[in-house]
């Protein structure tokens, strides 16, 4: 990934000389150079993320998974910084010539993507990344059934849960053995926090959340609702700890979210509007944090009603 970061420097410089075609002669096929009068870095990197892949044979690409694998991580490190609008562009034309030498190959391709884009190791995580390729992989009916059954789920997940989409509606069960559903908080901005509890990293975000002075500040001003919500079926441990969590938190457990969202990459928070529109998904605990300093700085303290 560096050696693809260097030489978008050397391009946006206008300083792709000699050195910087050795370091292009050992991609795995010739990438494209942008116009020497191109000098916007994030112009010379919609180029390159629109001709990428103009110089690769895709008939014998696929003969080294290693390699292809390696040069599409360069590829999605020039995506990640052009406009959404060639990105997707881009990757739809990718999946088309894919498609057409070999649709079968499609697999290889959704593994290489989710690999490069959806694991807790991945450089850049993007699920609006990914999704094309889940569901291209989805809908070829020339992979077998067992191998496009992962793809299916993801893309059925991903396409309702994407950043704009209102959030799918689930029942859950309160630590008192009432029933709830996320559309009762219609109204409300809501924080909705998947625990995991077999994850330290989950863990210590949901203690720091729970000591946070600007989250408490925004739940005593009404702004936003803390759903904290276990992705199984509860037993006396999980319950006994779940009872430590704020009283001002929402606390509770569903069997069926799974299904609905995507959570192998925790933590998994969402962000959701009043109209429970996906404002955000999985937010660092850095931004995370720095999110509710803004908020709790800009939300004024509701004046109290007095007879």
């Amino acid at each position: 990934m560096n050696r693809i970061i260097s030489m978008i420097l050397f391009v946006t410089a206008g300083l792709m000389s000699v050195g910087a075609q050795t370091t292009a002669n050992q991609t795995y096929f010739p990438y494209p150079t942008p116009p020497g009068t191109m000098e916007n870095f994030y112009d010379r990197c919609n180029y390159m993320t629109e001709h990428f892949w103009d110089h690769c044979n895709f008939k014998s690409a696929f003969s080294s998974h290693d390699r292809l694998k390696g040069a599409f991580g360069d590829y999605i490190s020039m995506v990640a910084h052009a406009s959404v609008d060639t990105a997707m562009m881009s990757i739809n034309n990718l999946i088309k010539s894919v498609e057409k030498v070999n649709a079968r190959n499609l697999l290889v391709l959704g593994k290489i993507a989710r690999a490069t884009l959806l694991t807790d190791t991945s450089e850049i995580y993007s699920e609006q990344l990914y999704y094309p390729f889940a569901k291209a992989v989805a809908d070829c009916k020339k992979i077998p059934e067992a191998d496009r059954k992962p793809f299916v789920r993801e893309a059925r997940i991903l396409g309702s849960t994407q950043e704009g989409m209102i959030a799918p509606n689930f029942e859950f069960v309160k630590l008192d053995g009432t029933k709830g559903h996320l559309a009762d908080l219609k109204g409300k901005r809501v924080l909705l926090f998947f625990e995991d509890p077999e994850n330290n990293s989950t863990h210590m975000l949901q203690v720091r959340l729970s000591a946070d002075y600007n989250l408490k500040q925004l739940i005593e001003k009404d702004y936003i609702t803390v759903l904290n919500i276990y992705p199984g079926k509860p037993d006396a441990q999980w319950i006994a700890k779940a009872s430590d969590l704020p009283a001002t938190w929402t606390v509770g457990s569903s069997v069926s979210v799974g299904d609905l969202f995507d959570l192998t990459n925790p933590p998994v928070i969402v962000y959701l509007t009043g109209e429970q529109k996906i404002l955000s998904k999985s937010l660092d605990k850095d931004r995370l944090l720095n999110m509710l300093q803004i908020l709790n700085q800009s939300v004024k303290q509701p004046e109290k009603v007095t007879e």
